[in-house]
């Protein structure tokens, strides 16, 4: 089986850590400046719009066009760009206390939408031949409804049809589809926050990988949490038994891509999304 590298980008890895780039501590200044609120809201949508196709460009140059450089195709999954889906989810919360679910689901699933074809878009802008990709394109079947779905299985024919064209598919994470029993018809569905890695270690799997990797905006796994703790030590390997041992469960990976990825026997690399040099950690789930 030919490699090809899985790897994840979370939400501020996709944004950047400046969530409006360059200069941000004198926006405010700049916004004090303007006389009507529909040219701060313009002003914030536009600084906002340009970190994050500065990000977008810098992930791609130093992450995604090294490993085309190297002869690879990578498999590439995207969170929605940060705060996204929470104000997804504040906006159904302020329609309805009780949305539908399939109204829910699709809602949430935009965020992974724009993301992943901002980056394919990226790709193409620099001569790398890319393609987004909706779960149920990615193949990704569930179970259990619109909601909180489980992956099923992974049909990946058109995964693979687009690796062996030299095309680099962009995957929205959290998301797949399933068939309803009542409609008979095929309905969207999203697998729960932090579902994209799920989607990652899925795909790893159907692949025939033994390995992905997850870029976040930490540089891999400590024995505790560094931000509490100043003789936190951060681990080049552990085993998955010791992450779900862990107290508190390490954000930096969702407890159900974990236990997947124990039942597949897909290792993660946990690496930092903004120092490449950094090697991370390795979680081992055989």
């Amino acid at each position: 089986m030919a490699f090809i590298p899985v790897v994840k980008f979370g939400g501020t890895s996709m944004q950047g850590k400046n969530r409006f780039g360059p200069g941000e501590d004198r926006l405010l200044e700049e916004c004090h400046r303007l006389n009507e609120v529909n040219d701060i809201y313009r002003l914030l949508a536009q600084r906002r719009n340009n970190a994050r196709a500065r990000r977008l460009s810098q992930v791609a140059r130093e992450f995604l066009l090294p490993l085309r450089d190297a002869g690879l195709i990578p498999v590439v999954v995207v969170s929605a760009f940060d705060w996204a889906t929470d104000k997804l989810d504040h906006l159904a919360a302020a329609i309805s206390s009780d949305p539908p679910q399939r109204e829910y689901a699709r809602l949430l699933m935009s965020g992974e939408l724009r993301a992943n074809s901002a980056l394919a878009m990226t790709l193409e802008e620099k001569g790398c031949r890319a393609r987004s990709l909706t779960g149920r394109e990615a193949g990704i079947v569930t179970r259990g409804g619109p909601v909180d779905a489980a992956i099923e299985r992974v049909e990946c024919d058109h995964l693979s049809e687009l690796i062996a064209q030299g095309i680099v598919p962009v995957v929205a994470g959290f998301q797949g589809y399933y068939r309803d029993e009542v409609t008979g018809r095929d309905e969207v569905s999203i697998l729960g926050r932090g579902g994209s890695n799920l989607t990652a270690v899925a795909l790893a799997h159907a692949l025939g990988q033994e390995e992905c990797t997850m870029f976040t905006d930490v540089d891999g796994v400590y024995d505790c949490d560094p931000n509490t703790h100043d003789d936190a030590c951060k681990l080049s390997r552990v085993t998955a038994q010791e992450v779900f041992e862990m107290d508190p469960f390490p954000q930096v990976i969702q407890r159900e891509a974990l236990q997947y990825a124990c039942e597949q026997k897909v290792n993660i690399w946990i690496r930092s999304a903004f120092e490449p040099e950094r090697e991370g950690t390795l979680i081992i789930c055989h």
